[in-house]
């Protein structure tokens, strides 16, 4: 099993559990439940034993339809891990979609906040057209601060059709009040939740089948006060005793001390080797018969597992299949405490078991765990460094770092490449003053080493999580100054070396690795030194270096240094298109297409971003389609051609501009342009106003530059210059911090006009505004900018339905010299199959059906130059 998403602990998480329908159904309750779809939150808060899964699984096969179900743990206290499996659970009931159309936005949070991610999971759950609800059972579970704060932020801004459900032993680690004044949350408590009379009365008679008197229905309602762990607990007692009058004669006290009583009662009562099966089993979270078989060493466990769900002692089912289970919170809790007074270190060896059966069945997550509860640090370090690259992938960095802090003793018992990955997530997770730590012990440890092939790869991977930790923390003079000092070849690590850093943005400046848009001569000088370094040593085309180089490159065209822009995208195209790195191609495409812009190509620009639509379909990359199709619209926009801008904007899901949010920015900028262009500006601010205060949250340079740019054009044409000039100071502020260049000048005319207008209100202004923006700075950017309008090339009208794209001219011209299809496919790297497509295309816009009369017809209007035709 290659990916943890898809494993079948997963899905015991997120399926409904199973209800039996002859179940007491407590129909007040259920109304109290129904008024959750009137609301945004509803809470179910008591202790254990109080039927809050039972109760919200009964209301849950009401609504299968609508309902996603979450059973929380204490893994899930990883922020990523968390909202992987709200999207999952939703996935698997509402929107079969939603994971595949998430997984971008949840890959982007490691360079941009939570909570951009959440607002790309509310534009999704907004479209849906019915009720979604999302039900989080076992709550009190999760302690982590973040994950806490991202519900509270998810439930805020929910749309009305979006209706959370939480069940918690506890209180709620985050306010409720304001969702309660405005009648939005629902509270269902402890006293709520106990059996009335008419409950206890049927729970004996229908689900349990015991005739009890009147008398002994009410000492039972009495003692347990109507608790529903106690009544199920005495329910099995007496149906194991032949004499319920001495039962019912010892049986006192309240609620509050029985609990322990009554399992006893329940525990002694049952045959030994029930009693053996479920000590050997309670270590486990999950159960199916198979790792049961591995801890009892018997072959009979769902016969047993069949036998204590029909017997109602305590196991839940997790499917709907009944092949996976859990025990009750309550008597697993007991269990356990029965087997340590057995035999304290039993559960070790069981652990061990569980372990390696899980790892087994490629159930690794499981593996790691019940390996560290064993103490057993070699079986965890194995599974960890069978499945790094798996894990990392994941990006569950919390998790990993759990897993990895759980060894006493890291720098004895993790094996290198292991001491390595706990430095650099330690890092990722922004616990650089650890990390500094740790890499002081690592560093005498290497040095510690004997010169060998793996001393050199340890090195090598020590220089790698150095330079994340400089990237993080802007100390780059310490990693240049120590690694310049390198006097040998080292080897690449493929795991570091070729991490990838970018799996969502079109543009590596708006990442955490381009430093988010900061640009100076000190990045600049670390940004070279750096590739320096590491091409010494070979790694010219390794992904670190390729993305610095790349993140150069985006600089030098914001600084409009286009030919040394032009000569390190020369760098990143070869490796990036034969490594297919769509991360490093699609950057490299628009950075070209940007630069092509500026030379007023617009054709070439169009022909490198319709090659890279085609190159990264046939890699099957969907999620970069979007970035690149808007470019198209502002292809057009340059061009003057409104109606080809908007022909461009139909192919994008328009679904993002329903509910805007940071990680669309490029589309939506890309609108706002166009919307400007149409003289729509109120449009244009709105969406403008929504990704502002996300830009300044994520601390996005480029796109608090970019937007308040856009705001002060929009408010220059409404003719609000004092407001325009305001947000234009703005962006001057960030810009001249950064040398920003081009995020001016690109706008043409309209900004010269600005800049006009906010040099003269500037030497007028006695109040200077602040922080200065000083005028040698405007007077550069004013210099650059074009004082009037080019004036449109005027076209002949083509001949063609349609104008062919660079692709198909190129495609066309082989055609006239003779290439057959495998030729042309072969020379492009396509498939034949995506080679008869595109002179389908053609065609249809030559007018013909044939290569012949295409050729002809090309020539006939001189597209190619005319040749003699091949015989075919």
């Amino acid at each position: 099993m290659d990916r943890f998403e898809h494993s079948i602990m997963l899905k015991t998480k997120t399926a409904l559990p199973s209800f039996q329908s002859h179940r007491i159904a407590r129909e007040k309750l259920l109304e109290l439940l129904e008024r959750g779809l009137e609301g945004r939150l509803t809470t179910l808060l008591a202790p254990a034993g109080y039927g809050k899964t039972t109760l919200l699984t009964q209301w849950a096969h009401r609504h299968r339809s609508i309902a996603s179900w979450l059973s929380l743990d204490e893994m899930d206290n990883d922020l990523i891990r968390f909202w992987r499996y709200i999207i999952f659970s939703i996935s698997g009931s509402v929107y079969p979609q939603l994971a595949e159309r998430m997984e971008p936005s949840i890959k982007a949070t490691s360079h941009t906040s939570i909570y951009t991610f959440i607002d790309s999971l509310l534009n999704e759950l907004s479209s849906i057209d019915q009720h979604v609800v999302i039900i989080l059972d076992d709550y009190h579970t999760l302690t982590e601060d973040m994950v806490h704060a991202s519900l509270s932020y998810f439930i805020e801004y929910a749309p009305s059709n979006v209706h959370l459900f939480i069940a918690s032993r506890s209180k709620l680690p985050f306010s409720t009040s304001k969702w309660s004044l405005r009648h939005e949350a629902h509270l269902l408590d402890a006293t709520q939740l106990l059996f009335t009379q008419e409950e206890t009365k049927s729970f004996y008679l229908e689900v349990h089948k015991l005739p009890l008197s009147s008398q002994q229905m009410n000492q039972l309602q009495t003692r347990t006060e109507g608790w529903v762990a106690g009544l199920q607990l005495a329910a099995i007692s007496l149906a194991n005793t032949a004499q319920p009058d001495q039962f019912f004669q010892s049986f006192t006290g309240s609620h509050r001390n029985i609990s322990e009583y009554l399992l006893h009662e329940v525990w002694l009562r049952l045959p030994l080797d029930t009693q053996r099966f479920l000590l050997q089993t309670c270590i486990l979270s999950r159960m199916d018969a198979q790792v049961c078989d591995a801890l009892t060493e018997q072959s009979n466990s769902q016969q047993m597992l069949n036998q204590l769900h029909a017997q109602n002692i305590f196991l839940v089912p997790l499917d709907d299949y009944q092949s996976w289970y859990r025990y009750h919170h309550l008597f697993s809790d007991f269990l356990r405490n029965q087997l340590y007074q057995l035999d304290s270190k039993k559960s070790l060896e069981l652990h061990r078991v569980a372990s390696e059966s899980f790892a087994r069945r490629g159930l690794y997550e499981e593996a790691i765990d019940h390996a560290l509860a064993a103490t057993d640090y070699q079986l965890a370090a194995q599974f960890l460094e069978q499945h790094i690259s798996t894990l990392i992938q994941l990006g569950e960095f919390a998790t990993l770092l759990r897993w990895l802090d759980s060894f006493p003793q890291p720098s004895d018992m993790l094996p290198p490449v292991l001491s390595l990955l706990h430095a650099f997530i330690l890092i990722t997770c922004g616990k650089t003053n650890r990390a500094k730590e740790a890499l002081i012990r690592l560093d005498k440890q290497c040095a510690a080493m004997e010169v060998s092939e793996e001393q050199l790869k340890f090195f090598s991977g020590l220089l790698f999580v150095k330079a994340n930790l400089a990237f993080a923390t802007g100390d780059f003079d310490s990693w240049v100054a120590s690694s310049s000092q390198l006097d040998q070849t080292l080897p690449e690590d493929p795991l570091f070396y070729h991490f990838n850093f970018n799996t969502t943005e079109p543009f590596i400046r708006r990442t955490s690795f381009g430093l988010k848009g900061m640009i100076s001569a000190q990045t600049e000088s670390v940004g070279k030194r750096f590739s320096e370094i590491i091409s010494a040593q070979g790694w010219q085309e390794s992904l670190i270096n390729l993305y610095v180089i790349q993140a150069m490159a985006e600089g030098y065209y914001e600084r409009n240094q286009i030919e040394d822009s032009l000569k390190l995208l020369g760098q990143v195209e070869p490796a990036s298109r034969r490594e297919r790195i769509a991360g490093l191609f699609v950057p490299y495409s628009l950075t070209l297409a940007k630069i092509k812009l500026v030379q007023g190509n617009t054709q070439a620009a169009r022909a490198i971003i319709e090659d890279a639509l085609d190159t990264i379909q046939h890699w099957s990359a969907s999620h970069w389609l979007s970035s690149l199709r808007a470019f198209l619209v502002r292809i057009a926009l340059q061009e003057g051609d409104i109606s080809q801008a908007e022909s461009e904007l139909a192919a994008l899901p328009l679904s993002f501009l329903e509910q805007p949010t940071i990680h669309k920015e490029l589309e939506l900028l890309t609108y706002v342009h166009l919307q400007l262009q149409k003289n729509q500006e109120h449009e244009a601010l709105q969406i403008l106003n929504k990704l502002r205060p996300a830009a300044k949250r994520e601390g996005l340079l480029t796109s608090q530059v970019d937007i308040a740019v856009m705001q002060a054009l929009a408010l220059q044409q409404l003719g609000k210059k004092p407001e325009a000039l305001l947000s234009l100071h703005e962006a001057l502020v960030i810009g001249e911090a950064n040398q920003y260049t081009r995020s001016f000048i690109d706008h043409g005319v309209a900004m010269s006009h600005l800049l006009t207008a906010y040099k003269e209100r500037s030497k007028r202004r006695v109040n200077k505004l602040t922080p200065i923006v000083s005028p040698a700075y405007v007077k550069k950017l004013l210099s650059l900018c074009p004082k009037k309008e080019s004036s449109k090339v005027v076209e002949i009208p083509s001949p063609l339905i349609e104008p062919l794209t660079g692709k198909e001219m190129l495609i066309l011209s082989m055609l006239a010299q003779g290439a057959s299809n495998k030729q042309i496919a072969e020379e492009l790297r396509n498939t034949v199959g995506t080679v008869k497509v595109y002179l389908h295309r053609i065609y249809g816009k030559l007018g013909v059906t044939n290569r012949t009369q295409a050729v002809l017809k090309a020539q006939d209007i001189a597209l190619v130059e005319k040749e003699i035709l091949p015989d075919h």
